[in-house]
């Protein structure tokens, strides 16, 4: 059955191979941008694609962009500004959509200690948000999709490991283990929630590739080209501390504030980088990968 879906950030990361996804699936997707011209470059020419401009500070604008649309996805940064996602959720409930997705595609927003990081005070806001608007339409839901790190994005950007310049911050001893999934596995797994968004809504749906550690993507790496790696140890606690000190100042260091706390999400102990035992693997068809396989993601980097 096909659904109509419109992406906001439709040109971000996440954005751009989900639209793609979609519409392979034969779904009709609206890109909403706050102005066409940057976008018509770097989205598909498709039939069933539409690019709207939009005004993302006016529910008015976006109601009208998004009637008859059953489905709205939010690929916003992660730096989003706190509230940023609101005036989306009323429009999307104005418009008589009948699920949202928020800005989520990443760490655990479920686990207490990862709900308490600054960097994600978005994300819970928009989480609150979505409840009381859920608890006052009921036709209305929600579903937040937990990725983990993304893997291959990830390696080109090195937030796990840099395979390019084989360097790599470890966090404490590497071993943490941590869920990781690709742009295509995610896009897949959008895909197959449009057929089960009953058995998903308004609760966490968990994803994964694979569980990995810092150390074992070194590993891998060294097994395919042999060459050694500069690595710099750090502590988990100490980063913390520093790293949200950093984020509270108006001018703060991107490297030193957003990056390190978005590290301690996925590499931190207790805040559920694991998602082992909660995936929802099989009601989506995601089949997990193999040492060979992250071999073969790893070696495009390297």
């Amino acid at each position: 059955m096909s659904v109509k879906v419109a992406v906001a950030g439709a040109t971000g990361s996440a954005g751009i191979p989900i639209i793609n996804e979609l519409l392979k699936a034969g779904h009709h997707v609206t890109a909403l941008s706050r102005s066409i011209s940057s976008s018509s470059s770097k989205l598909p020419k498709h039939a069933n694609l539409d690019i709207v401009e939009v005004d993302y500070d006016s529910v008015p604008s976006l109601t009208a962009a998004l009637k008859n649309h059953d489905v709205v996805i939010a690929t916003l940064p992660v730096d989003t500004p706190i509230g940023s996602q609101d005036t989306l959720i009323d429009a999307a409930v104005a418009a008589g959509a009948s699920r949202f997705f928020p800005a989520e595609f990443g760490t655990d927003t479920d686990n207490e200690k990862c709900m308490k990081l600054p960097v994600f005070e978005n994300k819970m806001h928009a989480l609150e948000y979505l409840r009381e608007k859920v608890a006052k339409h009921p036709n209305f839901n929600y579903t937040a999709i937990c990725t983990g790190a993304f893997f291959d994005w990830g390696l080109e950007a090195g937030f796990l490991a840099h395979p390019k310049t084989h360097t790599a911050t470890i966090y404490d001893d590497g071993n943490l283990p941590c869920s990781t999934t690709t742009l295509a596995t995610i896009s897949k797994a959008v895909v197959s929630l449009m057929s089960h968004l009953e058995e998903t809504k308004n609760r966490h749906v968990y994803i994964h590739d694979a569980v990995v550690t810092q150390n074992k993507i070194i590993e891998l790496a060294k097994r395919i080209d042999g060459k050694d790696w500069e690595l710099k140890y750090v502590d988990s606690a100490a980063v913390l501390e520093e790293a949200q000190v950093e984020y509270r100042k108006a001018d703060s260091d991107y490297k030193k504030g957003l990056m390190p706390l978005l590290h301690i999400s996925v590499l931190g102990k207790g805040y559920g980088g694991d998602f082992s035992g909660r995936l929802d693997k099989e009601l989506l068809g995601i089949k997990l990968m193999s040492d060979e396989e992250l071999g073969e993601v790893i070696a495009k980097y390297l």
